[in-house]
């Protein structure tokens, strides 16, 4: 089943940082464990803020406190919220992390990286299913687009290698009206201006 909310693709073991720490301390989380932010905790073990690698990108004394440098206004999501939700959420605020809460407690993070590859894994799954109802794509078959796709009137190119699962894209076009180009790969889709017919 498809990923829909941020609790299908966030990561649950979160690595955690003190606000009691230094900047080396946090330097070494985030090296140590390959992720770009990391919810930095209170002394009594609640969420106080947010840091993350660009935080530290300029050349803090490593014994500054993690305090002085985290973000205070951490953005928080909830399990159920929606890939596009989160999505829109990091968007607004420009940030590339979520913590993801409930009951009080963190319960993972999400990263827009997350996000991505969830809408790349889903994008793949749909486009490689080849439509029963239509012609199954082959070598040598002409890819067809028309109307408002391309500023022509019509494109038609020749498939030379399907690399989709199921005969599904993408595919690699050798467009008709430019054969000396290489070819070129298409993530095509049926539609009423687009589709994929026998060589003629």
């Amino acid at each position: 089943m498809a990923p829909t909310t941020v609790a299908d693709v966030m990561t649950t073991e979160v690595r955690s940082i003190s606000s009691l720490d230094v900047i080396d301390t946090a330097r070494a989380v985030l090296h140590e464990s390959g992720i770009g932010a990391v919810p930095v905790l209170s002394a009594d073990g609640q969420l106080a803020g947010m840091l993350t690698s660009r935080d530290l990108v300029e050349d803090w004394d490593p014994g500054d406190s993690v305090e002085s440098v985290m973000t205070t206004d951490v953005v928080t999501a909830s399990k159920d919220l929606t890939i596009t939700g989160a999505a829109t959420l990091m968007l607004t605020h420009q940030i590339h992390h979520l913590v993801v809460m409930h009951d009080g407690d963190i319960v993972g993070v999400v990263s827009s990286f997350d996000l991505l590859r969830a809408l790349a894994d889903e994008m793949e799954r749909i486009g490689s299913k080849a439509s029963p109802e239509r012609h199954a794509p082959a070598v040598g078959d002409q890819v067809v687009i028309r109307g408002h796709a391309t500023s022509a009137h019509e494109r038609r190119g020749r498939i030379v290698e399907i690399r989709g699962e199921d005969g599904g894209p993408p595919y690699m076009v050798q467009w008709l009206d430019d054969p000396h180009d290489e070819p070129h790969s298409v993530m095509f889709f049926p539609g009423p201006d687009a589709d994929i017919e026998p060589p003629t």
